[in-house]
């Protein structure tokens, strides 16, 4: 990685691309945040949370919801210090706001 939002090409893929995770059975994967240490935070719909993926690609954690719901859809990180994980629960139509353990990836480019 070159800096944020810029990548280098490394040959392993298009635009150097490369599979981070394999997740066992069927899974569909949303929309995605990464936190500030580095974890990939993804909505994963079937298993219905967001699944925290490390650097490594290990699986580090599956966070669920309080009311299951097959359509977690996406997350992202908002508050005064990026710690708020808003998370959508798109087939109850909720919107969760939850503290996470770390802050949010601060965001090249911002509304």
């Amino acid at each position: 990685m070159l800096g944020p939002g810029r990548l280098r090409r490394n040959g392993r893929g298009p635009a150097g691309a490369h599979l981070l995770h394999g997740f066992a059975g069927y899974q569909l994967l949303d929309s995605l945040a990464v936190d500030s240490a580095g974890n990939v935070c993804v909505a994963t719909l079937v298993t219905g949370a967001i699944s925290v993926l490390t650097p490594d690609g290990e699986l580090k954690d599956v966070i669920e919801p309080p009311k299951h719901d097959f359509h977690v859809t996406n997350i992202c990180f908002g508050g005064p210090d990026l710690r708020t994980a808003h998370i959508t629960s798109s087939g109850w139509g909720i919107l969760y706001a939850t503290e996470w353990d770390c802050a949010g990836l601060r965001l090249n480019y911002r509304a």
